[in-house]
């Protein structure tokens, strides 16, 4: 799962640069489509590690991480210092 946990924070980098770079012009509408795909590769990984059983102390930090992402707390000084 440390692999998981590794894939989800440059999932979640991917997804904020997408997001930080979208054009000021766009409506409100097409901005939130814009978002929703910037982040589905991070939420889809998220997810997954959700699904799966965590047997050790990082692999529940992996889990809680995944758990901030849908939550929308990932970027949080907390969360953000638990990455595996």
């Amino acid at each position: 799962m440390n692999f998981l946990g590794i894939l989800l924070h440059q999932a979640a980098l991917y997804s904020k640069a997408k997001i930080d770079a979208l054009p000021d012009d766009v409506s409100v509408d097409d901005e939130c489509g814009m978002i929703e795909a910037a982040s589905a590769p991070a939420f889809a990984l998220a997810e997954t590690i959700l699904s799966l059983p965590a047997r050790s102390e990082n692999e529940i930090r992996i889990k809680a991480t995944a758990t901030a992402w849908i939550e929308g707390t990932y970027w949080t000084d907390a969360n953000f210092r638990a990455l595996n």
